[in-house]
């Protein structure tokens, strides 16, 4: 009989971690499909068109052109995506992936979303200067 409690109770505590993994395998689809539906809401092409018109403003204008295309030929889409929806899945629980797909889609969301390059455009020049400000204090310091 102790032997019998032994094999069932072995049985069962190694089958544990195979019901968990059909468990997190579910909860993975779905957070990965919550992933793709915040990539509708939230294209990653808009997201590489913003970073690339930032870009290119980097270097002088005389450049410009080349290096958009350039830019626009080397970044892939598709790859960047699913790298983008696989990180949400990974990074982000199930409830936090639909409050984003859920705030993303609503009025504000979307403005939220059209305004931030300007609110990122307002603080790069500040922060720039206060990064600046640092390596002289510690060039200063050496």
């Amino acid at each position: 009989m102790k032997t019998l409690l032994m094999t069932g109770l072995s049985v069962a505590v190694l089958s544990m971690p195979a019901m968990a993994q059909e468990e997190s395998s579910a909860d993975l689809a779905k957070k990965i499909d919550l992933a793709k539906q915040y990539s509708q809401v939230v294209p990653v092409q808009d997201e590489v068109n913003t970073a690339i018109e930032n870009l290119v403003l980097q270097v002088p204008k005389d450049d410009r052109v080349l290096f958009k295309s350039i830019l626009e030929r080397t970044i892939k889409v598709p790859q960047l995506q699913k790298t983008s929806e696989m990180a949400l899945a990974d990074i982000f629980s199930e409830r936090e992936l639909q409050a984003l797909v859920t705030f993303y889609s609503s009025p504000e969301g979307m403005a939220v979303r059209e305004k931030m390059p300007e609110y990122q455009q307002r603080l790069k020049p500040v922060l720039e200067q206060m990064i600046r400000e640092s390596l002289e204090a510690y060039n200063n310091q050496k």
